[in-house]
């Protein structure tokens, strides 16, 4: 009875819980859109040099991770998410230590499936704000809301089996890389009393500690940027820098205190600002200046169709 309860026991604890597997997936998912906030932050001190910051962000963002998760799965066995909350990965078949052929699979899951999403609701972004869909345009629209809903059908069924015990893995990326997750056997590196070691020696520890484990902590800024930065703290609590105007010139002082349009010269139909940079455009104009270039016609600053706001008047 008491070897069957011990055996039971060692299981229990070397399972993560639920509340830890979907912790660490938060902490994954929260750092590319605190890492951009970042990034738009530094475009906006100086948007002509740094513009490409913003506008190839996924593609640096794709290498950074890479590189970073590619580090963390040869050292520890485990994403940068996971070996902060001390798990580790390990083959589902021999629970052993995954085989190269297993971690590169998993490292090309970890960083080209979030990539690969980013773009398409990307792409399904400019899509919905187009004045009119083509049948395939409208085609791919709903096979990505089907795709999104079996996905996420998908885990929430693999979150429901890891709960009940039924399956080892909480994850289809980790099903299909053949791997599942457990806690790390963290052992003392070294059992000699810090007193004991030479100043030379506990400064260089030091290092080490804050080199290996830079990255942990600065996941608590990341999600603290995260939070700072959501829709439910209103712009009074932070503001961006306030960007300098842009630089006179023949063409927009004869604009200026007209109804014209900076883009056709034209009288402006439809007038609608661009809330980062405050000017005022013909709707078809800056719609089809955005859709080719993220960023103001006139101050060149990073900008979306999210920024564009429809001015009405009675004149």
């Amino acid at each position: 009875m008491a070897e069957k309860a011990a055996h039971h026991t060692t299981t229990i604890v070397s399972r993560p819980s639920i509340f830890e597997v979907i912790a660490q997936e938060n902490l994954s998912s929260t750092i590319y859109p605190a890492l951009k906030k970042i990034f738009y932050y530094i475009t906006l001190k100086n948007p002509e040099q740094l513009k490409w910051l913003n506008q190839y962000f996924d593609e640096i963002f794709l290498t950074l991770n890479t590189v970073c998760q590619y580090l963390y799965l040869k050292k520890y066995g485990g994403t940068f998410s996971e070996n902060f909350y001390d798990l580790t990965r390990v083959s589902y078949s021999t629970n052993t230590k995954p085989t190269n052929n297993q971690l590169y699979l998993g490292l090309a899951l970890v960083v080209c499936i979030p990539y690969l999403r980013n773009k398409c609701d990307m792409y399904i972004d400019q899509l919905q704000i187009k004045y009119k869909l083509q049948l395939k345009e409208k085609i791919f629209i709903t096979l990505n809301k089907i795709v999104y809903t079996c996905w996420e059908a998908l885990c929430l069924t693999y979150y429901i089996k890891y709960i009940n015990g039924s399956s080892q893995s909480h994850s289809p990326l980790l099903d299909i890389a053949g791997m599942v997750l457990t806690y790390k056997n963290i052992e003392p590196l070294n059992n000699e009393p810090l007193t004991q070691l030479s100043i030379k020696e506990s400064i260089k520890n030091y290092l080490l500690y804050g080199l290996s484990h830079s990255l942990e902590l600065g996941a608590f800024f990341m999600q603290f940027l995260n939070w700072w930065h959501s829709e439910n703290l209103q712009s009074k609590f932070i503001a961006y820098p306030i960007p300098n105007p842009p630089k006179e010139n023949d063409k927009y002082i004869s604009l200026r205190n007209t109804n014209k349009c900076p883009i056709c010269i034209s009288e402006r139909k439809m007038p609608t600002a661009l809330t980062v940079s405050g000017f005022v455009f013909c709707y078809k104009c800056l719609h089809k200046s955005l859709m080719g270039e993220s960023r103001c016609p006139v101050t060149k600053l990073p900008a979306t169709m999210q920024d564009m706001i429809r001015i009405y008047s009675d004149s």
